[in-house]
């Protein structure tokens, strides 16, 4: 009984450490990268609003500005992303 405990018990721990291993690539795949048109809207919204300034050094950290991101931003000046954008 309790080697049958035991192998259940390692069973759920290599599944709980191979989600968290995947989480970072899960999230690299699915995140879509803003084109130049959002890119360049975000950034001028941000020298227009420099209270913008450190969300979009973060946003900018990795050198890759997501459509999550600019929407964070452009939200935050008080506008709204089409769906389209």
């Amino acid at each position: 009984m309790r080697s049958k405990w035991m192998q259940i018990g390692v069973v759920l721990t290599l599944i709980a450490v191979a989600s968290f291993a995947a989480w970072p690539f899960w999230m690299w795949m699915f995140q879509e990268k803003a084109n130049a048109a959002l890119m360049a809207r975000t950034k001028a919204l941000v020298d227009k609003n420099p209270e913008l300034k450190p969300a979009w050094d973060q946003a900018l950290k990795d050198e890759v500005l997501t459509r999550n991101e600019a929407k964070s931003i452009i939200e935050s000046a008080g506008e709204t992303l089409g769906p389209d954008e």
